[in-house]
């Protein structure tokens, strides 16, 4: 079944402006003669255009990303695919809520995860029984898919979903019959539900491209049968994995993009294409990925936009000790304007709890996304004004003074592809102009932020492209005051400081901070630990825009580290990477085993005395700050009364810990009395043979 591009139309929500023709929808990648000189190649790079899927869907800008399924019911992030379908039991299921909060954020489209590693179908697949079809949900008739779909087109939402390569139940993974299994699957998500905009398949434990196992230009063939107008994301031609889960984008974030080796034809049917595109995945952790300097070595060139995704919370599941570790409004702007304003579309996870609804403190802020953006965009301050354009120059100036400190710009994509590298903003006053800010690429989206500034007129330059400019928009805007939430730091002695930019107040016993709660006026002693909430609440005469969530942040403490001393330790590499800056009370420091070309492979350990006994509920381990050398993915959490004689209290898997930074907390199945604790990795994330720790405590609550 075919569905017309026109029903993927999106509502007219603050984006780019495009115009211009489109391409056909397969465009071969663009080659670069083998002679080519590095100013030529960056010529034939501003001829590459996205094509009419690829251009929808960056103007959709912000969309949600939904992970229910077996593991909102097991509290797991990774289930291994043993689960009964009889525990998939939501109570109050109501996809219309989900899709109303996500509209009322501002997000034009969501994707689901309709099987997740676990191999769970959260549809009644024919090609396996592990579906809600043998859950309790709808009395065995439930589809979830389904009416997910059909609350995203009531909504005016787009549809899209995720489906898992790896699936940890299916016998055949592994196995060419899981090509077919795989294929039925998709083509029945594909067929029974509608326009689909995105199409995301997980890069994790992804099957190779080996046609004797698994053919993926199979899969792209079936997504472009049934859904022509649907990008095929992360592992496929139309969209790339940012590099990251955690909503960042580069300085420079390029969608045209160079190819290390020769693409004679198109990604999603020529195999020689496809994998010299998927080898740029190994290039994906660094800086920048389509500047002059990358482009010199380029054999052909495509265009692969970048879709950032995170999760509103530390998980991508929704798990009930997470209730109060749901970002702030001012994190999810920092995201939202880094990503959407960084020439990339931004996927943000907001999972369904077991009501099978959208938790109460996600939909407060949502909401209050929604309204600060809805206020920040509902007046372009340039419109009003008198606009010239000039080859390189867009210039506004307005009819009375205005206060600027939002300037959006965009180009045209369609037209003209993406070509500005750098540019500056200058401002009129008292009749001259003078520079007010810079910037580098543009693309889709840029958004630049900036103090608030004065001025008569305003106008971008572009003062270096990679062929003439074609600007689509220069909008200027005034942002409402955001309130940030308060920072929370406590020293190795157990004292807490809170600072914000308006009056805190604070709770100690895990319920919401208000007005109503007590008032922070000095710094508080903490040295058991606990959960720390706060709250900033609007200056007097302040002109913050009323909010439903406030300005919350929230820090959960283990045992204070005084008196903590290091017992032992498998190496350590010494100085700022000693064992004992596991146990400093800084998480910007860390303990790194010792490094070598013949390192031990792990176990590693460290070995703290605690300097006295303590009643032990569990512990908490923080990743190191900076990259994920030694970041330990398996672990095993062992405690002693003597230093001598040891018992295991905890043995598991640090879920997603290389990209969440949020300290891994940890509880045991029943309270020990400890003074002894130690730490031994049993794998790294990257199967290497060091380990790290930032930081090392025991929860005594």
């Amino acid at each position: 079944m075919r569905w017309p591009l026109a029903l993927l139309a999106i509502s007219p929500l603050p984006g780019p402006l495009l115009t211009g023709p489109l391409r056909a929808q397969d465009p071969a990648p663009l080659a670069v003669p083998p002679d080519a000189s590095a100013d030529a190649i960056t010529s034939l790079a501003a001829t590459v255009r996205p094509t009419p899927r690829q251009l929808a869907w960056q103007a959709t800008g912000c969309n949600a990303f939904v992970h229910f399924g077996m593991n909102t019911f097991t509290d797991r992030e990774w289930g291994d695919g043993t689960e009964d379908p009889r525990q998939f039991a939501p109570s109050d299921f109501d996809a219309n809520q989900w899709a109303n909060t996500f509209r009322a954020a501002g997000m034009r489209g969501l994707v689901l995860t309709a099987k997740h590693h676990d191999g769970f179908c959260l549809w009644p697949s024919r090609s396996t029984q592990h579906t809600v079809a043998a859950a309790p949900f709808r009395g065995g008739k439930g589809d979830v898919v389904g009416e997910v779909a059909a609350a995203c087109r009531a909504a005016g939402l787009a549809f899209g979903v995720y489906l898992s390569p790896w699936d940890r139940h299916e016998p055949t993974f592994g196995t060419k019959a899981y090509q077919q299994v795989f294929l039925q699957q998709l083509r029945e998500l594909c067929t029974d539900y509608g326009p689909l905009f995105e199409v995301w398949f997980d890069g994790a434990h992804c099957p190779p491209d080996e046609p004797s196992r698994f053919d993926w230009q199979a899969v792209f063939a079936l997504v472009r049968e049934l859904q022509p107008n649907a990008v095929i994301a992360i592992t496929g031609p139309d969209v790339r994995w940012v590099g990251n889960e955690a909503g960042q984008t580069r300085a420079d974030e390029w969608s045209v993009l160079p190819l290390a080796s020769p693409a004679p034809g198109p990604f999603a049917t020529d195999r020689q294409s496809w994998r010299a595109l998927w080898a740029l995945r190994e290039r994906n952790q660094e800086r920048e990925l389509g500047g002059r300097n990358q482009l010199t070595f380029a054999r052909a060139l495509c265009w692969w936009p970048a879709e950032t995704d995170v999760s509103i919370r530390p998980g991508w599941f929704h798990h009930p000790s997470e209730d109060a570790r749901v970002k702030s409004l001012a994190e999810l702007l920092e995201i939202w304007f880094g990503s959407v304003g960084g020439n990339a579309v931004l996927l943000l996870n907001v999972p369904p709890d077991r009501r099978g609804r959208i938790a109460d403190p996600d939909v407060q802020v949502l909401r209050d996304l929604g309204a600060w953006l809805d206020a920040t965009f509902q007046t372009d301050l340039g419109s009003t004004g008198t606009l010239r354009v000039y080859p390189k120059v867009r210039e506004i100036t307005l009819p009375q003074a205005a206060t600027v400190d939002l300037f959006e710009i965009s180009e045209d994509l369609a037209a003209g592809g993406q070509r500005v590298e750098a540019f500056r903003i200058e401002v009129l006053q008292g009749g001259g102009w003078r520079d007010c800010a810079r910037g580098t690429t543009i693309g889709a989206r840029r958004l630049l932020r900036t103090e608030p500034v004065t001025g008569d007129g305003f106008r971008v330059w572009i003062e270096k492209s990679r062929a003439a400019p074609q600007l689509a928009a220069f909008r200027l805007f005034r942002r409402p005051l955001l309130l940030e939430p308060p920072a929370i730091r406590r020293t190795a002695d157990g004292t807490v400081t809170l600072t914000a930019n308006g009056p805190v107040h604070y709770t100690l016993d895990g319920s919401a901070p208000s007005a109503e709660s007590p008032r922070y006026l000095e710094p508080f002693a903490l040295p058991d630990g606990g959960l720390v909430r706060a709250v900033a609440l609007p200056p007097a005469g302040g002109r913050a825009l009323a909010l439903a969530s406030g300005a919350v942040a929230s820090a959960h403490f283990g045992l204070a580290p005084a008196g903590f001393r290091v017992l032992d330790c498998s190496s350590e590499q010494g100085g700022t990477e000693a064992a004992a800056k596991a146990i400093d009370g800084d998480p910007r420091t860390h303990w790194h085993s010792r490094w070598s070309p013949d390192s031990p492979k792990p176990p590693h350990h460290v070995s703290v005395d605690l300097g006295r006994t303590v009643l032990a509920h569990g512990f908490l381990y923080q990743a190191r700050a900076e990259g994920s050398n030694g970041t330990i993915a398996e672990y095993e959490f062992l405690g002693s009364l003597d230093g001598v004689a040891w018992r295991v209290l905890a043995k598991g898997t640090f879920a997603n810990v290389e990209q969440q930074k949020e300290p891994q907390r940890v509880r045991f199945a029943a309270a020990e009395e400890v003074r002894y604790v130690r730490l031994r990795a049993l794998r790294e994330v990257q199967g290497r043979a060091w380990a790290s720790c930032a930081e090392l405590t025991v929860l005594v609550q």
